[in-house]
């Protein structure tokens, strides 16, 4: 009876594999951060020229 239930809950099994806890993942290095700011002197400085009318 207890190596039926040994069985039942996978106890008996060889080939039960205990794995170990998985590594933490490093956490992703902090993007650049663009502003609005920044991304207008961006436009404005490859914007071409206006034309006077």
């Amino acid at each position: 009876m207890e190596q039926e239930i040994k069985n039942a809950i996978g106890l008996g099994i060889s080939e039960l594999v205990i794995e170990s806890e998985p590594k933490p993942e490093p956490e992703p290095e902090p993007k650049a951060t663009v502003t609005i700011y920044d991304f207008s002197a961006l436009l404005s400085k490859y914007e071409p020229p206006k034309k006077q009318r």
